[in-house]
């Protein structure tokens, strides 16, 4: 037998039959091709997953003896792409890379900066996230926040029961100024009757001011009123019914929006992990139409192809390759799904942080008072 039907024995067979029998091992029969510059005869994709194993470095022999010129991932059998991948991404990642970009995956795009991920809407975003626990899961709950409508969880109602010490103990100065505006727009400068009230405070003030069985709330002792909860209570009781209507609508706005501010931020922030860019809204015109397009920049995208690519070596099943999941986020949330890498994961707060429930407290308080 010739050269040529050796060749064509093991492009119909593999390595097989005659040509084991003749050459022993995969490496001795492609170096007496390479010798006689016949490598563009091979069909690679007759390689397979044994011949892989039971030849060391194989790739890196195939690249030395020329064998890998003007060849590409689709010359080799399913079950060596991996492979063929983690060696092409060794070698010449920038050109590894861009071929996933433009030839496995549909929705990365490469700028001098790095590798961008176009959205098809924000929510797609939730896949980055752990998908474990109850039905408040970090990835439940970010595909509502990145949502057209949002965040969408049970109202907390009865967030107070002591709205003196939960509001106005913890008005800055300039809302207990506007309290105290408040208070006198209501009841100041106007005889009130001492028998009617049994706070201290307002027997001590009609005493100080000697008028008798009267008192007034003036703008001398307005904020000594504040300061003292007993009499403010007694007065959200009585006279300022409505300002203790409107203080438990502010502590409930407060509360929710704190509560659900703190979700925000736990979600925004989880994109750190995988991300190094905010969302950035690009506007695309069509004639007269404008819509947006939304992209947000890899952290680490090598890595990222890198771990699919170990994880999968060997296989050769349609869904071990990247184009059968044909998108950067599909790839990953399967990554995630499978516990190859960890979801962005976070704990979902019980309450609402007071320290933003304060802040939003003194935000809102004009908005009622």
């Amino acid at each position: 037998m010739t050269l040529s039907d050796y060749i064509e024995y093991y492009n119909n067979n593999g390595f097989d039959g005659t040509v084991v029998k003749v050459f022993n091992n995969l490496k001795n029969f492609l170096k007496v091709v390479a010798k006689k510059e016949r490598q563009n005869e091979i069909e690679l994709e007759n390689i397979g997953y044994s011949d892989f194993k039971n030849n060391d470095n194989l790739l890196e022999f195939l690249e030395q003896s020329g064998y890998l010129y003007n060849v590409n991932y689709d010359n080799f059998d399913d079950v060596l792409k991996n492979y063929y991948l983690e060696y092409w991404i060794n070698k010449d990642s920038a050109e590894a890379l861009k071929y996933i970009c433009y030839e496995l995956l549909s929705d990365v795009e490469i700028r001098p900066d790095g590798f961008w991920l176009r959205l098809r809407d924000r929510e797609e975003l939730a896949n980055f996230y752990d998908s474990g626990g109850r039905d408040g899961s970090p990835r439940n709950l970010a595909k509502e926040a990145f949502g057209e409508e949002g965040l969408d969880f049970d109202r907390y109602w009865d967030t107070t029961d002591d709205v003196y010490g939960d509001v106005i103990e913890d008005l800055d100065e300039a809302n207990t100024q506007n309290l105290a505006n408040y208070i006198l727009k209501i009841i100041g400068n106007q005889d009130l009757n001492v028998e009617d009230y049994e706070s201290d405070f307002f027997h001590e003030l009609a005493e100080i001011q000697a008028r008798g069985e009267f008192f007034q709330i003036t703008s001398e002792n307005v904020y000594d009123l504040i300061k003292d909860s007993e009499a403010m209570n007694e007065l959200m009781e009585g006279d300022l019914s409505d300002l203790k209507s409107e203080l438990y609508s502010i502590h409930s706005n407060a509360y929710n929006s704190a509560y659900e501010s703190e979700i925000y931020e736990l979600i925004y922030d989880g994109l750190d992990e995988f991300f190094s860019s905010k969302i950035d809204d690009q506007e695309v015109k069509k004639g007269d139409k404008i819509s947006y397009v939304s992209y947000i920049k890899i952290r680490d995208f090598q890595s990222d192809m890198m771990n699919f690519i170990l994880q999968n070596q060997g296989y050769g099943t349609s869904d071990s390759l990247l184009e059968y999941w044909g998108n950067y986020t599909s790839v990953m949330k399967q990554l995630i799904d499978d516990g190859v890498i960890d979801g962005i994961d976070f704990r979902i707060p019980d309450y609402a942080d007071w320290d933003l429930t304060r802040k939003y407290i003194n935000e809102f308080f004009t908005d009622y008072i």
